[in-house]
């Protein structure tokens, strides 16, 4: 996604909202084409979820496959997920056939319909949430939300001592104490308000993962 982005942004950094939806499901496309290019390859069977948040300006573009999720906390407001699973048990949810808390329990918690890598070319949701000053973008696979559950998810990160990091981390370790019963990812994401002359036009990285190398951007 990365490197399918970052020069598309370099030579258009004033994209209109479509084109910054689309960018972003074409990043996917792209992540799902590379997975699935590797099975063709291996004669393998990979696959994996993903959600992916993209923020311009006072808007975050989001988007999600699979049983990854973000979800937004705004201080004063619930812990609420952007997200919608794509898994067999919220199906069950939003027919009424179960209750949303029998997805942790059910025999088929952990199938998915909908995953990277799978086909040549996969559906993607994407959303749009306009964000404020001290909002929290939460991005997580459902290693965390599987033995997290969301109010204490939200009990975590209202702690007001902890940094983005440090709520991440605990996350983490949260998770690994429940059991960890599968890998535990996590990215917390701390909106702030542009000052001055850091409106400008542009983007720029603020962090990266040391395993991923970015285009030049100079």
């Amino acid at each position: 996604m990365v490197n399918f982005m970052v020069p598309n942004l370099r030579a258009e950094n004033d994209l209109p909202r479509e084109g910054l939806v689309r960018l972003l499901v074409d990043g996917v496309q792209q992540a799902n084409q590379a997975v699935h290019q590797h099975n063709m390859e291996l004669h393998a069977d990979m696959g994996t979820t993903m959600t992916a948040a993209f923020i311009v300006a006072d808007t975050a573009y989001v988007t999600n496959v699979g049983d990854s999720r973000t979800y937004l906390y705004r201080q004063g407001e619930q812990l609420r997920k952007v997200t919608n699973d794509h898994s067999v048990v919220a199906s069950l949810v939003e027919a009424g056939i179960i209750q949303p808390d029998d997805i942790y329990t059910h025999p088929k918690r952990n199938q998915i319909y909908r995953s990277l890598g799978e086909k040549t070319a996969i559906e993607i949701d994407a959303f749009e949430e306009q964000v404020y000053d001290g909002d929290l973008l939460l991005l997580c696979s459902d290693g965390l939300w599987d033995m997290v559950r969301d109010p204490q998810i939200e009990h975590m990160i209202k702690q007001p001592q902890k940094d983005v990091q440090g709520i991440a981390d605990a996350l983490v370790q949260a998770a690994l104490r429940e059991g960890g019963d599968d890998n535990v990812s996590v990215i917390v994401v701390g909106i702030r308000e542009a000052q001055g002359e850091s409106r400008g036009r542009g983007f720029q990285v603020l962090a990266k993962p040391d395993t991923v190398q970015l285009p030049q951007l100079t």
